[in-house]
């Protein structure tokens, strides 16, 4: 089966605008993967901590699971936990903590999405537990903000692969370097760092997931 990976990533990038615009949105990642999500901005914002140093499909497994409750604040950290190690997301215990305390300040989420990407990132960072820039940057993407970069080491290796020196632990600093790399990449391109991230992920796992 040929693929089109174009077709598949501007279907993505509707998906997530719609999730941002109306706080719900149906995830299809068929051909990829035989997989619907029905997505809220909390179940996003969950499956976003539970991909840290964990896989997407184990991500997009415990979404999946979360499907079940979409009123998500009503979940206990146990019933979190349950569900991400069902799902195969590794250090579901912490997670779990995470998520649990992500739900209770959701408002905090909320208020920092009225703002531009920049000052919303560096809210989400400093009030909710479990995000760092790549997976504050991942939450913002999903939800339809084109300017922000998920630095996870997929996109790390392909810089490095690509002549791109990247250092060996980012820090705010470093990863607003590495950034401002790949808006120089995706301007030769012409796509926004959103769709760049897609079109990374799908030259190197063959695949256009989130």
């Amino acid at each position: 089966m040929v693929v089109n990976f174009e077709r598949e990533i501007r279907r993505r990038m509707g998906e997530f605008e719609r999730l941002g615009k109306t706080g719900y949105t149906v995830f299809d990642f068929r051909p990829f993967l035989d997989l619907q999500i029905r997505a809220t901005l909390k179940s996003e914002l969950l499956f976003c901590i539970s991909t840290a140093n964990s896989s997407a499909k184990a991500g997009l497994m415990f979404q999946k699971l979360l499907e079940r409750d979409l009123k998500a604040e009503s979940l206990s950290r146990e019933k979190i936990e349950e569900m991400m190690s069902l799902a195969g997301v590794r250090f579901s215990g912490k997670k779990a903590g995470y998520a649990e305390t992500a739900l209770k300040n959701f408002k905090v989420v909320e208020k920092a999405l009225k703002m531009d990407s920049f000052n919303a990132r560096e809210v989400l960072v400093r009030k909710i537990k479990g995000l760092g820039y790549k997976e504050a940057s991942h939450f913002l993407r999903n939800i339809g903000r084109k300017d922000v970069s998920i630095l996870d080491r997929h996109v790390i290796r392909w810089l490095n692969r690509n002549g791109y020196k990247t250092p060996e632990n980012l820090n705010r600093k470093s990863y607003l370097s590495v950034e401002e790399v790949l808006k120089k990449i995706a301007e030769e391109r012409g796509v926004t760092l959103a769709e760049l991230d897609l079109l990374l992920w799908s030259e190197i796992t063959g695949m256009v997931l989130k």
